[in-house]
Order: structure tokens, then sequence, then C-alpha cells
């Protein structure tokens, strides 16, 4: 009787169970067959900042309502709280050691791995891209798959460094509606692209949350600094939706919203983004809806961004290809069957290079497992993410067998991506790339600091308080107490010696003020004692020369070239030196060497054009010069020396342009003399400015 009556019990059980689970939404993989697809990534979106994961309401009513009546995934890591690496590992479903983009600027995505976009475009969709920021720019490898690649950021013309580096999210999405709306044919489209007939697959990435945060109005009147911005990319999302919804492509359409990481504002004594791994960076929103087709439902289980692009394909019944390290989150939206077999349950990988590679602080990576979160660093660290979710309390020592456990699953991890290699090619910036990096606020100093044993004094989480002091340091100076600034700095160098950032910013300081000297010796300092990478060589080979000493300058930039000989900065620095030394073959050697590796070099090109000026090649220099002003209407000495050239090889009726516009927008008085050597010139030959 007791075995019937269990018996009886389980059946009333499984029963009890199957009824539930026929109840629950289902979402079946081809659901969204034959849909268009919208993935919109929103930078530096902090998850607690969207009010259907918990943020406050009304800051976000657009996505909050794709969340209400889609699928929620409240529970997403990203891969990297970088903005290159985190959207890299979104397309190519791998993590970073894999497609081996570990920081902005200094990798590019090779041809190895497919994409999302390759994939959807093999399947016959026309795929269109449209970025709001530099550091998604072609140049970096994500264009592969997209017949347009929209990464256009108009001119510098106010003399703001952002310019040029980002654009607002309405300048995005303008485009892109076109783009979708128009049939998928501006003049940037190649030649190659499906019928209009079928359907699409646009990225929208709006830049706007990441900093500096500059909303407009009214937004920037109603909320503090950030949220501003937040709630402005959010009304920028609903106009975009609801230009879709009026012209009848919105009810066809898979959208599929994320933020590539978070912003720490302050937590852990993070400012911003890309030193640490904490939820406030690497905990991500990320929303799937399609009308009708998916069922309103919510997960808390743990899912990756790399997750993102299989997903998608399962749900528009394209096959994932073999590469993709991530699996379709389906399962866990309630795709599941009586028979189903439960996936394996997910860990997800971390990473945060950029410190490493641009500071030579110690790497940091990461696994998160369950509720609990490792991270590998000279002081490691282990949360219950559970019972502490602000991350506060360290349980490494106190918890000794998750430690290992979870150590033992890192280390089985980084062997698998190993074993896999890295699809990435080490890319070379030229100095307009690394200007709108670092207007970004990005380093990328191209530091390479190879195999050494990091200790507690290389950890980010003793090294984020000084970087801290010296940034403000840098303001301090920069405002005009110059002293104490550089007392301050002299203190984090003498306390952090291993700091190769902060000798550079004391040389800088040291030259600012006069002391070039001082700045030399600085640099020559870090230089001896091994912790120099092969920009803070660079900076010290130009200080050489500003100080006359050539010969020892082009040592030290012959050191770097034949160490790096894919870095462009060295080459054009070289080049100038050979010049001072009258060395010119080697100049003009050197500077071709630079537009080999970086064709959109407007520097090489106006040194290439002066040296070819020095030796009386007028015609020569007067083409590059040109170039030169092509690629940079502001290099105003460019200006200055092409408009000489023509005047004395008897083409003045084609100076005379040139000479207006040196005249009218070169800055005072910075060019007063040249300017009016110029105009001296031309009076005199009787072709000024009238």
């Amino acid at each position: 009787m007791k075995i019937r009556l269990a018996f009886a019990v389980l059946a009333l059980t499984a029963v009890a169970w199957f009824v539930w689970e026929r109840s629950r939404p289902s979402v079946r993989p081809g659901a969204c067959a034959g849909c268009n697809v919208l993935l919109i990534t929103i930078d530096t979106l902090r998850l607690d900042r969207v009010g259907a994961f918990g943020g406050p309401a009304g800051l976000t009513p657009h996505l909050d309502r794709l969340a209400a009546e889609g699928l929620r995934l409240t529970r997403t890591y990203s891969s990297a709280p970088l903005t290159l690496p985190s959207h890299t590992s979104i397309m190519t479903a791998v993590s970073p050691p894999v497609h081996g983009v570990r920081t902005n600027g200094l990798f590019r995505l090779g041809a190895a791995l497919p994409t999302l976009a390759t994939v959807l475009k093999a399947a016959g969709y026309r795929t269109g891209a449209f970025v709001g920021a530099f550091v998604l720019d072609a140049r970096f490898g994500l264009n592969r798959g997209f017949d347009v690649y929209d990464d256009r950021y108009g001119e510098k013309h106010t003399g703001d460094p952002t310019e040029g580096a980002e654009r607002r999210a309405e300048e995005v999405i303008k485009p892109a509606a076109a783009w979708i709306l128009d049939g998928g044919h501006p003049s940037s489209a190649t030649s190659h692209q499906p019928p209009a007939t079928n359907p699409w697959f646009a990225w929208v990435h709006l830049y706007d949350p990441h900093e500096p945060y500059r909303a407009p109005e009214p937004y920037a009147s109603q909320h503090e600094p950030y949220d501003a911005e937040v709630a402005y990319a959010d009304a920028m999302v609903g106009r975009l939706l609801d230009d879709l919804r009026s012209a009848g492509q919105l009810d066809r359409t898979l959208v599929v919203v994320a933020s590539d990481h978070g912003e720490s504002l302050g937590e852990h004594g993070e400012r911003t983004h890309g030193v640490f791994t904490y939820d406030a960076t690497m905990r991500v929103p990320w929303i799937v809806w399609a009308g009708s087709r998916l069922p309103s439902a919510s997960t808390d289980a743990l899912v990756r961004l790399i997750d993102v692009a299989p997903t998608t394909l399962d749900l528009v019944g394209v096959a994932a290809p073999p590469s993709f390290e991530g699996r379709s989150a389906l399962p866990e939206a309630g795709c599941r069957t009586w028979f189903a077999q439960t996936p394996p349950a997910r860990t997800a990988y971390i990473e945060a290079m950029d410190a490493n590679l641009t500071r030579n602080w110690a790497p940091l990576t990461g696994i998160v497992s369950g509720s609990a979160k490792l991270i590998e660093l000279p002081i490691p660290e282990l949360y219950d993410l559970s019972s502490d979710p602000k991350e506060a309390t360290n349980l490494f020592t106190r918890d000794a067998e998750r430690a290992r456990t979870l150590s033992a699953l890192l280390r089985e991890s980084t062997s698998a991506f190993l074993s896999r290699g890295s699809a990435a090619e080490k890319t070379t910036l030229g100095g307009e790339a690394r200007q709108r990096l670092q207007a970004l606020g990005y380093v990328a100093s191209s530091a390479e600091p190879g195999n050494r044993v990091f200790t507690d004094a290389d950890d980010p989480k003793t090294l984020i308080g000084p970087a801290n002091d010296l940034q403000r340091a840098v303001i301090a100076f920069n405002t005009g107490s110059r002293a104490p600034a550089m007392d301050a700095v002299r203190a984090i160098v003498r306390a952090h010696p291993g700091f190769t950032t902060a000798h550079g910013m004391l040389a800088s300081m040291q030259r600012e003020s006069g002391d070039l000297r001082g700045a030399i010796a600085t640099l020559e300092d870090v230089l001896r004692r091994g912790i120099a990478d092969q920009s803070v060589m660079i900076v010290l080979a130009g200080y050489l020369q500003e100080a006359g000493d050539a010969a020892k300058s082009v040592a030290l930039l012959e050191a770097v070239v034949a160490a790096h000989p894919d870095y462009a900065e060295a080459y054009n620095s070289l080049g100038v030196a050979y010049m001072r030394l009258g060395r010119h073959d080697q100049a003009r050697a050197a500077l071709r060497k630079v537009l080999d590796l970086d064709p959109t070099s407007a520097k090489a090109y106006e040194n290439l054009g002066a040296d070819e000026l020095s030796v009386g090649d007028l015609a020569a220099g007067v083409d590059d010069l040109k170039r030169a002003i092509d690629l940079d209407p502001l290099l105003y000495d460019a200006l200055y020396n092409l408009a000489l050239a023509l005047h004395d090889l008897g083409r003045r009726d084609e100076a005379r342009p040139y000479l207006e516009r040196f005249v009218r927008e070169a800055p005072q008085p910075r060019y007063a003399r040249d300017i009016a050597k110029l105009q001296s010139v031309f009076e005199k030959s009787g072709t000024g400015k009238k």
C-alpha cells in the first residue's frame, strides 16, 4: 500500500510538473525564421539604470516596454569591460583569448573567425552596421560581413578632441533608419548586396552613456550627467523603433538589445570602467523582443554576451558555426519539454587586460560559476554574489575549497582557449588614430609588458588609488597649479616606482614647465630600470631631438623599430630624426614605411613633403603636402609650406586658396609671424589676398 501511495504521489507530482511545464511560455527555435534582425548595443549601460532590471522608474521607458513584452535575461555577463573586446565577443561568440582582441586600439580581428554578420550575410541577409565611436572603426576588423559599415564621425572643427571620435545617438540612428527603409542603397554600399526584398540585419551602436557625459537638452537638465545620457539613449532607441513601426517593418523584426559593459561610477575606486571586473561593469542588460512570435518571459540563469549571436541565429532558424563558444539561451528562456535534456550549467569567463597591456599592471582574469565569482590577481578575490552583490567581502582565504574549485575551472577554460590560439592581428596606430582613442579616454600606448612575475604592488587594487591621484594631479597642472601637481606626481613615483604612466606624466610636466633636461632624465631612468614600453621610448626620442641630440634619438628609435617592425609612430619619429641629421634617403624610407603601415597617416605625408622640399624636390613635396591636408585640414604647418612651395613653383593661382585658408584659420598668436610672412611674400609677387 505504501508503495502504491508513493507511486501515486510521484505520478501526481509528475502530472503537476508536466502541466506546469506545458503552461510555461514556450520559445521555439526558428520562431523568428525569415525575420529581420535589429541588434542594438548601448555602450557603457549599467544594469541598474534600466527600469526592467531594477533601475529607477521612468528613466528607460522604451527599453522597459521591450523587456516587458519580450525576453528579459537578468544575469548576463560581458567578457571584458571595454568596447572593442566586448563587441568582438558579441559578434564572434567567443571569449577574448580566442578572438585575440584584448583591449581597444591595439588589435584587429583577423579573418579566421565567422561573425554574426558573415553568417547572416551567407544566409541571404543584407547587412549594415552603424557605430557611434571611433573605437569600433572599420580598421579594427568588425566590418567583415557587412555590406555597409558606417563609421563616419565627421571632421574636427572646434578644437574639441572628441570631435571626430564619437557621434550622438540621433546621428547614428538617422543613417541606420535610412538604410533599413530605403532598401540598403546608400552611397557607401558595395555592389555585392542581396536584393532589397531579402531580410536585413542592422547593428546599431549607441555610444552616449560613455564618458564624457554630455547629453543634450532636455535630458541634461532633468537628470544627473550619466543618467541623462542613459535617458537620451533610451529615447533614441524609441525613435528608431517608432520609425520602423510607422514603416510597417517592426512587426517582422527580431530586436536584440544589450549593453557591452557597465560603468563603475566610483565603485571599488574605479571612476569609469576598464580596470576591474566587478558586476558594476560586467553584468549587463540583455533584451530579446519579436512581438507575438516571442512571448513575455524572464530568466535569471547565468548567460553571457557570447550567447547573443547563437541565440539570435537559433531564433531566425540559421545554424550557428562550430567555432561559436557561446550557445543559445533559449533553453533558459523556457524552451524545454518533458524529455528535453537539461543543458550543462554555463560558466562565464571574464577578463580586464587593458591595464596590463597599456600600464604594465598585473593581468586580470576571472570566472563566474553559479553564484560565485573568482578574480585571479596577485591579491586574489572570491565573492558570493547571492549574499554579497556589491562584492564587498573577499572570501578567498575563508572559503578555500570553493576558491580551489573555481581556480580549477578558470585553468580549464584558459587551457581550452590556448589550444584554439588567437584570431587577432596586431594593429598599428598612427598619431591621428591614437589621438582619437585618447580623446575617448583610452590609453592605447601599445605597451607590451612581456612575461614577468607580478606582485601585490602590481595589483590593480593597489594602483587604482594612485591612478586616480595621478588624474587629479594632471587636472591641477592643467589649471595652473603646476608646482603642487608635480610634487604630487613625484610622491606617486616614489611610492609606486613601477607605475610607468606616472613617470611619463612627470616627464611631460617637466617639459611643459621648461625643464627639458629633467624630462629626459626622468624617462632615461625609466629605461634603465627596465619598465619602459615602446611608447615611453618614442617620447624620450622626441625629447632628445628637441634637445639637439638627434644621433642619440636615432639610436633609440632604431632599437624600437627593430623590436616592433609594425610600429608606425616609431618610423615617423625616426624619419624626422633622419631629416634633422641630413640623412634624407633614410628619412624618406622610414616615412614611406609609415604609409605602408597606415595609409591614412597625415603626419607621415606632411613630414615626407617637408623632406622633399628640403632637398629641392618641390613638385613631389607639393603632392605629399596636399595628401596630408586632405587627410587632416588642420595641419597648419603643411598649409604654410604648401602655399610657399606652389608660389615658388610659379603656380600662384593654385597657391592662393591655401594662403587664404592659412591666414583665415591658423590660430593666433602662434602663427602670427608666419601669417605676416606669407602675406608679404604674396603681396610682393602681386598675388596676395585682396
